[in-house]
Order: structure tokens, then sequence, then C-alpha cells
């Protein structure tokens, strides 16, 4: 029984090792881990994507994490780790039951929360701290993340937490050069173009794909778009008065495109979704076979520390 237990006991690290791996390895430069350390897993609890983005770059994933994984491309890596716990607005909408089994199951003693305000502005309900009492109650130990002073602090904060405060120098030194490079990159350039973001999705199972339009006034406009001078004309597309759900319109063609007069159209998600739909398109718009089309990183303010990365991208495609 012991000879099994230890065998199982090496059989599962090895496992973990081999997954952390392929993690790194399957992961864009700006979204591994700095100086590329091994990822260790830890038995914690992480409430927030901006929480879970900084400890991965510090080489820390937890057993479990509440994360908008539906919406941050980065979690379906980080997710062969970390085992997903719903996520925030549903916590905050009292949907507790899988967080609760996964604390008392894993014998859960530590976790940290995410503070900003506000978390989402897709769903501005969500809120990580909600959930801070209801696992004080169940015994575990809560250490809050406050991004209320900037992502630099967050990142001090979460590496001294997680023990590792020399990487956490690193790391912050490694963020605020990045984004300093980025601010001078784009001093002086406001690009003035009409932007339509669209986000394709490819569904296995049925062999269906569809596309969705990028509302104005979202993660990619705030971070990426405004600072460079450019506007997102998305809604052209849709029919006035057409509400967008998370931030998005889910829309059957692109029939009124070259409506929206875009000097150029930026994919996001699943980028052979969209180049079907313009295929169909451009047949029967041929103006729009002049407008430029990229493939571009999408952003919701959940990849904290790749913004520079992810922004001056979309910079160099867009001047």
């Amino acid at each position: 029984m012991i000879r099994f237990a230890k065998s199982f006991s090496l059989a599962l690290g090895l496992t973990l090792a081999l997954v952390a791996a392929m993690l790194c390895a399957s992961l864009p430069a700006e979204a591994k881990p700095s100086a590329y350390q091994p990822i260790e897993r830890r038995n914690i609890v992480i409430i927030g994507d901006r929480v879970v983005d900084i400890a991965y770059n510090l080489g820390v994933l937890p057993a479990g994490m509440s994360t908008r994984c539906s919406l941050w491309p980065l979690c379906d890596k980080i997710k062969l780790m970390s085992q997903p716990l719903r996520c925030p607005g549903c916590l905050s909408q009292g949907k507790r039951g899988t967080l609760a089994a996964f604390v008392k199951a894993n014998q859960v003693k530590l976790a940290l929360v995410e503070k900003s305000q506000p978390f989402c502005i897709l769903m501005p309900k969500a809120n990580p701290m909600d959930v801070v009492e209801f696992l004080q109650k169940r015994g575990v130990e809560v250490k809050i993340v406050d991004f209320s002073q900037g992502v630099g602090p967050a990142i001090t904060q979460t590496a001294a937490i997680l023990g590792r405060p020399e990487e956490g120098k690193v790391l912050a030194a490694k963020y605020q050069k990045a984004m300093h490079k980025l601010a001078q990159t784009m001093a002086g350039h406001k690009l003035g173009k009409r932007v339509v973001i669209l986000h394709g999705v490819y569904q296995a199972s049925t062999g269906k794909s569809f596309v969705q339009v990028e509302a104005p006034g979202g993660y990619c406009d705030r971070f990426i778009l405004g600072p460079m001078g450019c506007s997102n004309v998305g809604q052209a597309l849709v029919p006035a008065g057409k509400k967008p759900t998370k931030g998005r319109w889910t829309i059957r063609g692109l029939k009124k495109l070259a409506q929206a007069k875009p000097d150029a159209v930026v994919i996001i998600g699943n980028s052979t979704a969209v180049q079907k739909a313009l295929a169909k398109a451009m047949a029967s718009q041929p103006e729009l076979c002049r407008v430029p089309v990229f493939s571009l990183p999408g952003y919701i303010d959940s990849s904290v520390i790749e913004l520079p990365a992810i922004a001056g991208k979309w910079f160099w495609a867009l001047k």
C-alpha cells in the first residue's frame, strides 16, 4: 500500500511537471512567466483574473481559481493546472457550491482575493471581494491584493504573499519598463483610424462557426484603440438599439461591414471563423478587398502583465 502511494505520488508529480512544461511551451512569448521558470502548483485558491496572471508570471499557479475564463484567452492554458471554480460574477450571485466543495476536499488554508474597482466593466456586479467572509467562515486565511494603486504595487503584494519578493521586484521592474517603452513608442502618434473588431467562435462539436462584433467602450477601446487615437466603429454592423452581451454582438454575417467604412479590421478569437465570413462579404462588397485585416490578441484587462506586448502588437499593425 505504501509502495502504491509513493508510486502514485511520483506519477502525479511527473504529470504536473509535464503539464507545466507543455503550458510554457504552448504560450506566446508575451504570455510566459518571467525568465521561463518552472510553474509551481500550490494548494491555494485565487479569486480574480489579474492576481492569477501576476502569480503565473511569478511562476506560481493555484490549485483552484475563479476567473472570467469565457472571456480570457489565457485561461484555456492556465486551467490545465488550475481548476476553474466558476467566475467571480457567479460567486457574487451566490453560486459558491463548487468553491466550497473544492476548499473542503483539498483542505485549502489560503486564498488570494483581488480588490479592484471596477473588477469588470462588462459585468458590473462581479466583485471578488464578495467571497471574503464566505472563505473566512470555512477556515481559509484571506490575503487581499489591492489594485487601487496600480499593477506595480499589486505585483509586489502578490509576490510577498507567495514568498517570492525578489521575483516580484524583477517582474515589477520589467512591467514598468515595458509600459514606459510602449508610452514612448506611441508618443505623438494619433493614428485616427476607424476599426472594426471581429471575434470568431468555432464550435468543434457542431462544426458551426459564428462572428461577434466587439462593442465600443470595451477593454480594447480603453486600453488600446483610445490611446492610439483610433475609434471602434463596429456598431454600424448591428441593428440600432440592439444591446451587446458581455461587450459583444453576435451577428449572422458581415453584410453591413462596408457601411462602417473601416480603415482596418482586427480579428480576435478564432481567426478562421472570421476569415470565412470575410471571404463571403468581400465577394459582394469588393471595396472591402482594400481594407487591411489583422489577426491580433484580444484584451479584457485580465492579462495585465502582457498588456504592453499586446498593445504594442496592435500599434505595430495599425500604424
